[in-house]
């Protein structure tokens, strides 16, 4: 059974570790493969979180957060300048990987990560996530650093694909127009 105390502490033992993020991906995989347990303990009421809500757990060296992605929302590519564990428990969650080229954002590669599927992601990512689905997804997301202050992280504007300075209060300006956007279409 998922004990939410032990996850954390789990996560936290491995900082100093070589490549943390392999070692908290086999976590993460442990913790989802309960999915019941694990949104019981994360999100007992079932709605879907704000930023300030999903957080489980944050220091300068790591960052956990129970992540709810509504039906048809979809993000601008953004980078987290930190890896980064993607662990999903009911759902799924579509990424788009990028490369940041000279002139322009270049599409590189897809990968759904599917109810069950945990990745990692390196510090050099550039992605951008949606869902597809006419249901909730639901995910955690471990970062190794502050993801909510860090300093140097970048989003693509998804009209010009121009890198911006990443600003949370903009991204969900993006994301509500690019969700809006998908529904109509």
């Amino acid at each position: 059974m998922f004990n939410l105390k032990q996850f954390i502490a789990d996560c936290k033992n491995t900082i100093d570790q070589p490549e943390p993020h392999l070692l908290i991906k086999t976590i993460v995989q442990k913790a989802i493969s309960d999915p019941s347990a694990l949104r019981a303990a994360i999100s007992p009421t079932g709605k879907t979180l704000s930023l300030k809500d999903s957080i489980i757990f944050r220091s300068q060296s790591l960052t956990i957060l129970a992540v709810v992605t509504p039906p048809g929302m979809r993000t601008p590519a953004h980078d987290h300048q930190m890896w980064a564990v993607i662990g999903v428990y009911d759902g799924e969650e579509p990424n788009d990987f990028f490369l940041d080229g000279e002139d322009e954002l270049k599409k590189k590669s897809e990968k759904v990560i599917g109810e069950g599927d945990v990745t990692a992601l390196n510090g050099k990512a550039i992605h951008a996530i949606s869902n597809p689905l006419d249901r909730k997804c639901y995910a955690i997301h471990v970062y190794g650093g502050d993801i909510v202050n860090q300093p140097n992280r970048s989003m693509w504007n998804p009209k010009t694909l121009e890198r911006e300075p990443y600003d949370i209060e903009q991204l969900g300006l993006y994301v509500r127009d690019m969700s809006e956007r998908k529904a109509t279409s």
